[in-house]
This record gives C-alpha cells, sequence and structure tokens, in this order.
C-alpha cells in the first residue's frame, strides 16, 4: 500500500484532534478510518510530534543545546532515552535538533 505524502490541511488537524478525543490516543487505524487519505502511522506521527498538549513548541534554549550535546557524548544518539530528560520534546525534535545543530556547526 503506497500512500502519497501531502501536507496536513487544518481541518484534518481540527478533525484528527475530535477524534483522538474522541477513541484515545492509541486507536490509530480507526482514527484513520475516519480521515480519507491518512494511514494510522501518519496519524499517530501528526499527533505526537505536532499535536498532542504535551509537545513543547518553544523555542530551544541554551539548556537543551547543552543536554542534548552531553546526552549524546554519554548515550548516543538514543533519542527516545533522552525524551524523559527533556520533558515536552519528542524523540523526533531531538533528533531534528542535533541534526540542525551539528549542520551549523
Amino acid at each position: 500500500l503506497r500512500v502519497a505524502k501531502r501536507p496536513w490541511q487544518p481541518a484534518e488537524d481540527d478533525r484528527l484532534l475530535e477524534l483522538v478525543q474522541r477513541f484515545g490516543p492509541h486507536r490509530w487505524g480507526k482514527i484513520a478510518s475516519h480521515l480519507p487519505g491518512r494511514i494510522g502511522k501518519q496519524c499517530r506521527e501528526r499527533w505526537h510530534n505536532q499535536l498532542c498538549p504535551r509537545v513543547n513548541k518553544d523555542e530551544w534554549t541554551v539548556e537543551e543545546d547543552a543536554l542534548i550535546l552531553h546526552l549524546v557524548q554519554e548515550m548516543g544518539t538514543k533519542w527516545s532515552k533522552m525524551t524523559t530528560l527533556l520533558p515536552g520534546r519528542t524523540d523526533n525534535a531531538i533528533k531534528n535538533r542535533w541534526n540542525a545543530r551539528m549542520r551549523r556547526e
């Protein structure tokens, strides 16, 4: 099954929020069945990386950058383990921040 990648539309985000409220943040196949053209994995990733209220979308701080550097030196690139020490930041956000910082330096 090949799914076309396309940007999420605001109406889809609104619908996804409603569906997660209705079914909970675990029944991604069921949720996707109510969003034409979307599969469960897309819905799960959109929720966990963008829409979940616990996701911190603030600018990264100097302290967070320093902590990521320290953690990579200590444990390597175990992004999901780092989420416990960077509340509100997803493993994907931490990885993207690390990669963006590495390109600049």
